[in-house]
């Protein structure tokens, strides 16, 4: 599924027109970007949490010359499925 199929999924669901629909769905993303970019994590009960972690700097050997180089550490999004999404992705719900 991609962005303008859930869009239209919302829309139909929901009785209300597709850009409605598509300015709901742009502006969670948005927010949920913002919050994370933020640090602030983003709790939705049942589905599951987006927040930033903390990857570490760290020595690597390029394969090809054996030439050892350093990674930065860097801040990435993580995001952790909630109980229930892992239930029903397993078929257990």
């Amino acid at each position: 599924m991609n962005k303008q199929q859930l869009i239209e999924i919302i829309a139909e669901e929901n009785a209300i027109t597709k850009d409605m629909a598509g300015r709901a769905v742009n502006t969670m993303i948005r927010t949920i970007i913002q919050s994370v970019k933020d640090g602030d994590p983003v709790v939705l009960v049942g589905f599951g949490t987006f927040r930033q972690v903390e990857r570490k700097g760290r020595s690597i050997r390029n394969p090809h010359t054996g030439e050892s180089m350093e990674v930065k550490s860097k801040t990435i999004p993580k995001f952790i499925p909630g109980t229930l999404f892992k239930q029903v992705v397993d078929g257990e719900e």
